[in-house]
């Protein structure tokens, strides 16, 4: 959901919330949970012997089993590449015979462990769904709502039937707009899900953080970043020439006459907005993206657009506060708006109807949205089947019904005990690097150390769980269940103004296979649906865990300390707690770190850019170099067991790269290179460990290897 987004409180994925920030006024509102999403770890990579592995079908059937999932000892020796020396090509010796035997599935852009993990998930709850199919129950439950949802966008006889009457309503609507305010009131609209060229929502106040506070955002492009408008490449004019293509696609659906002319129109818009959006590396500076101001402020700094409009169709106070976050490029998006005309403005929102609602609509709709978000942007070969697809949609509208069911199900408690020894392990094994740094005085190290103390560990499960006893599901109406979910969710949020942040809140579901970390409440957040084979194993060799998921968790509480999360203090609040000169320290070390990954070149032509990932580069570096001493601390003193040759030490570091085994088409990883805030996966392995000196020393890394940095060029922060 990417960069750190202050008013958002929490770090942001570039599939979450980049897609957001490019809806409208009521799509993000509706779509974003209070807390705004995170920084994904989608980072993962299967075993080659796990995929399609029997899974245990309880979480008592699961502590049964003595054996771990992936043997000999949670690691596949068939995975490595004995062609190939640990020191010349750590990620390839660790993987290369993964890589070469695994094929990207027709169905999906990429593949790796993390794919295992959902897909794993999605066979459990497809049981969840299967067992309430034909089940006795009660009207405006949970299981109601979770059942009929799933039957509904299964019932694809029907969906198909309907064509696009689900939407001709709204497209009569918009096609009847008259003024620019009519624009804004269709944009802010929660139930249309539209997009426009700003988003407003509701967040984490960054300096008041036990508070709400409206915000605004630029958004409004289809395409994943501005760099796909106006960077110079045959591979993105490619993509553009596409885009366009799709825009057509959408209009004709909508039996719109001329319609390459007007997504000619269209497109031209979007270039335009993207003239005025900031770089991603600019994004993430928390400093520059919190910037407060009455609505009145904004409506004088910005005009052209009705920003009273805006709010009274959200449901959002006029007479509050707004903390704006690419503040310079507001005037600029306003007076875009007001010069371009409603009909242009019209198209837009009709493109955007049909495209933002594909996946409800019949298959030929689907398939002709598939044909740019699927093939063209991803070199994803065809869709997933609907049952995926269902489920899918099941999980993200009702993410805490289905969790409570899986966890009760699924996740063995015993599991949640270990993580929570591990994180405290970790933490302590960071309190100790801390108090040795060389670069950090006194002063500013007893800060670092009240905000690490501070941290909330958030394992597993949520204390309290979302209420959707205020959700209707209807049987028969997909669109309109849709629908309603939107302005329930927009309801949901605008109703936290002046009221208190409940921390015990999390903002995802448990068995989502990611992990966060929120700056705004100093929260690290592990979730059940992580902690499962091959990030964790509970009959796995202790180091492989301590550098799968222990690097993870470490990862997570290091952005507690990264370049944006350490100007959030122990409690929250966006303010320097550091010495100047502490500052200036840690920002050089962070400026080699970017040098460093700026000098990759992943794709031809294209290299990492160092400044958009530093973020989760620092992350990377200090999970892994904490995670491998905390695992230190493990042994208490006692020598590490050989496994297959293996020290302890050399298979934490194994761990890692095993939880970072991905493989993806070309077209996804150049997506990720433009607009994603992570490095490629080789990297975040490779990129790293040849930084850290006890690496070298595990696998008696020498001058001459390919991958020897000497040790003084080596960048050391946590």
């Amino acid at each position: 959901m990417l960069d750190l987004c202050p008013s958002a409180g929490l770090y942001i994925d570039k599939q979450k919330i980049e897609s957001l920030m490019n809806r409208s006024f009521s799509t993000l509102l509706s779509s974003v949970a209070l807390p705004l999403a995170v920084l994904t770890l989608t980072s993962c990579a299967p075993s080659a012997d796990t995929t399609g592995a029997d899974t245990p079908e309880s979480a008592s059937e699961i502590a049964e089993v003595s054996a771990p999932v992936i043997e000999p000892w949670g690691y596949p020796l068939e995975a490595f590449d004995s062609s190939v020396r640990a020191g010349d090509d750590f990620y390839q010796f660790a993987n290369g015979g993964w890589l070469a035997e695994t094929e990207i599935p027709s169905d999906r852009s990429g593949t790796g462990f993390a794919v295992v993990m959902s897909e794993r998930n999605e066979a459990r709850i497809a049981e969840i769904i299967a067992d309430l199919s034909g089940a006795d129950v009660e009207a405006g439950s949970n299981s109601q709502k979770i059942r009929d949802l799933y039957n509904d966008f299964m019932d694809v006889d029907a969906i198909n039937a309907k064509g696009i009457d689900p939407i001709a309503a709204d497209a009569e609507q918009i096609r009847t707009a008259q003024s620019h305010d009519d624009v804004i009131t269709l944009m802010a609209d929660p139930a249309l899900g539209l997009s426009g060229p700003v988003a407003i929502y509701v967040t984490i106040d960054p300096k008041q953080p036990d508070t709400y506070v409206m915000g605004a955002a630029h958004s409004g492009l289809g395409m994943p970043d501005r760099s796909y408008y106006l960077r110079d490449s045959e591979r993105l004019a490619d993509a553009r020439s596409a885009y366009k293509e799709h825009l057509a696609r959408m209009l004709s659906a909508l039996g719109e006459a001329d319609a390459e002319t007007r997504a000619q129109a269209v497109f031209d818009l979007e270039t335009a907005i993207a003239e005025l959006h900031w770089t991603r590396a600019d994004r993430r500076n928390a400093d520059r993206t919190y910037n407060r101001m009455t609505v009145d402020e904004l409506s004088a700094f910005a005009p052209g657009v009705s920003w009273t409009t805006a709010l009274n169709e959200l449901g959002l106070p006029v007479e509050g506060d707004i903390v704006v976050r690419e503040k310079d490029a507001f005037p600029g998006l306003a007076a875009l708006f007001a010069d371009t005309s409603v009909d242009v403005w019209q198209d837009y929102l009709l493109a955007r109807l049909v495209s933002n609602n594909a996946s409800s609509l019949s298959d030929e709709i689907y398939m002709a949205n598939f044909e740019f978000y699927g093939r063209a942007l991803n070199g994803q070969e065809e869709p997933r089947a609907r049952e995926k697809r269902g489920i899918s949609l099941v999980n993200g509208r009702l993410d805490q019904a289905v969790g409570q069911e899986y966890i009760a199900r699924y996740f063995p408690e015993e599991s949640k005990v270990q993580m929570t020894e591990m994180f405290e392990n970790i933490r302590t094994a960071l309190s100790i690097r801390i108090d040795n740094l060389t670069w950090m005085t006194d002063a500013t190290k007893a800060q670092a150390q009240e905000k690490l103390a501070a941290m909330t560990a958030k394992i597993a499960y949520p204390e309290i769980w979302t209420d959707y006893s205020d959700l209707e599901v209807v049987p028969g109406d997909l669109m309109g269940n849709i629908r309603r979910h939107r302005v329930w969710t927009s309801d949901r949020q605008a109703a936290r103004l002046g009221t208190k942040v409940d921390k015990r809140e999390w903002f995802t579901a448990p068995q989502t296979v990611n992990a966060f970390y929120s700056p705004n409440r100093n929260e690290a957040f592990i979730p059940a649906g992580y902690i499962q084979s091959p990030l964790f194993d509970p009959n796995a060799d202790p180091a492989i865990n301590y550098g799968a998921i222990g690097s993870i968790v470490g990862h997570e509480i290091g952005h507690g300390f990264d370049d944006q999360g350490s100007k959030f203090d122990a409690n929250g609040f966006l303010q320097s707690w550091w010495t100047e000169e502490d500052r200036a320290a840690f920002d050089a070390l962070g400026d080699e770190l970017a040098a460093q990954f700026s000098e990759y070149e992943p794709l031809p032509g294209l290299n990492v850019n160092g400044r958009q990932t530093l973020g989760e580069n620092i992350g990377d570096l200090a999970g892994i170099i904490v995670t491998y001493h905390a695992y230190k601390l493990s042994l208490n003193g006692e020598p590490s067991p050989v496994l297959d040759g293996f020290t302890g030490e050399q298979r934490v570091f194994l761990g890692r790269a095993q939880a970072r085994r991905f493989k993806r088409t070309e077209e996804a990883m150049r997506q990720r290179l433009l607009s994603a805030p992570h490095s490629p996966m080789k990297l975040r392995v490779n990129g790293m460990i040849r930084n850290i000196d006890e690496w070298y020393e595990a696998f008696d890394v020498q001058e001459g290897d390919e991958m020897y940095i000497p040790p003084e060029d080596r960048v050391r922060i946590w």
